[in-house]
C-alpha cells in the first residue's frame, strides 16, 4: 500500500480559475526592491527625514555630517564625535538620537543628549554634554543651504567635523568641513512655538507658575513660588537668560522633586 503512495507526485492545490504565477516576475519584483534601496536616499536613513525649515526642527533629530553620512554620537565622558558609518537602511543608536528644543531666538535650538545633558560650546570651541538647563553657550543657530545646514556655536564658530572624528565649534567659514544634514521623524506638518514666543505671552509671574506646574511636587496641594518676586524675571526676559533665571528659582525651592 505504502509503495503505491509512494509512487503519485504531491503537488501544491489547485483551484478553478487561477492563475500560474511566473519565477521569473518574482525575482524581477525583488531585484527591484533591492534597487530601490540603492537609488532612494530616505530609505537609508529609515524614517529620518531632512528638515528644510528651523520650525520643523524639534524632537528627535539626527545630525549626520554630510561627507561621511555618518551621524555625530553622543558618548559617555560627556563628548561628541563622529559614529561610525551606517550600512544601507540601517537606523541610528539610541546614542545618536538629540532632542531639539526651541531656543531664545526663532533660528536658535538646543540639543539635549540621551543622558538628558545638554550640549554646551566651552571657550575654546570644544562641545561637551553635562548641562542640565539652557543657557546662551547651549544654543546653536541653525541656517539652512540647498543639501544641508550649518550650526553655528555662542562663539560664532560653525560646527566643524575634523578628520580625526572629533566635533568642535572651531569653523570661521562654512566648508565642507562645517556641513550638516539635521533630519528628524517628527510630525511634517505640525508646528511648534519657540521659548522666546512663549515667554511673551502672559505676565513673568504667568510663565512662573505654569513652570513651576510642571516640576513641583503637590503633596499639601499648594503651589510654592520663589519669594524672590518678578522683578529678576523681568530684567531675565530683558537679557535673554530668562530661562536660566527660572532654573535658578527651582534649585530653590524645596518642593521640587528634581532640583532638592
Amino acid at each position: 500500500m505504502s509503495s503505491e503512495y509512494g509512487s503519485v507526485k504531491s503537488s501544491k492545490l489547485k483551484f478553478k480559475g487561477e492563475k500560474k504565477k511566473r519565477k521569473r516576475k518574482i525575482r524581477e519584483t525583488t531585484q527591484g526592491t533591492e534597487s530601490s534601496l540603492e537609488d532612494d536616499p530616505t530609505a537609508r536613513h529609515r524614517v529620518w527625514w531632512i528638515v528644510r525649515d528651523i520650525a520643523d526642527v524639534k524632537g528627535s533629530v539626527l545630525l549626520e555630517h554630510r561627507e561621511s553620512t555618518s551621524y555625530v554620537i553622543a558618548c559617555e565622558d560627556a563628548t561628541v564625535a563622529c559614529g561610525d558609518v551606517r550600512e544601507q537602511s540601517e537606523g541610528p543608536d539610541n546614542a545618536e538620537i538629540f532632542t531639539a528644543l526651541p531656543g531664545s531666538a526663532a533660528n536658535k535650538v538646543a540639543l539635549k543628549t540621551g543622558y538628558d545633558k545638554f550640549l554646551t560650546v566651552g571657550v575654546d570651541g570644544s562641545i561637551t554634554g553635562r548641562a542640565e538647563a539652557i543657557g546662551a553657550r547651549e544654543e546653536f543657530t541653525v541656517s539652512f543651504n540647498a543639501e544641508h545646514q550649518t550650526l553655528v556655536g555662542c562663539n560664532g564658530r560653525y560646527l566643524t567635523f575634523n578628520k580625526d572624528g572629533s566635533i568642535g565649534c572651531t569653523g570661521t567659514e562654512a566648508k565642507e568641513s562645517c556641513e550638516v544634514v539635521i533630519r528628524t521623524r517628527g510630525d511634517k506638518v505640525r508646528k511648534q512655538e519657540t521659548l522666546a514666543e512663549k515667554e511673551k505671552k502672559g505676565s513673568a509671574r504667568e510663565y512662573e507658575v505654569n513652570y513651576v506646574k510642571l516640576y513641583q511636587k503637590f503633596q499639601d496641594k499648594k503651589l510654592k513660588l520663589s519669594d524672590k518676586g518678578v522683578k529678576n524675571l523681568k530684567e531675565a526676559r530683558k537679557e535673554g537668560r530668562f530661562h536660566e533665571e527660572m532654573l535658578d528659582r527651582r534649585e530653590k525651592m524645596k518642593s521640587d522633586r528634581y532640583c532638592m
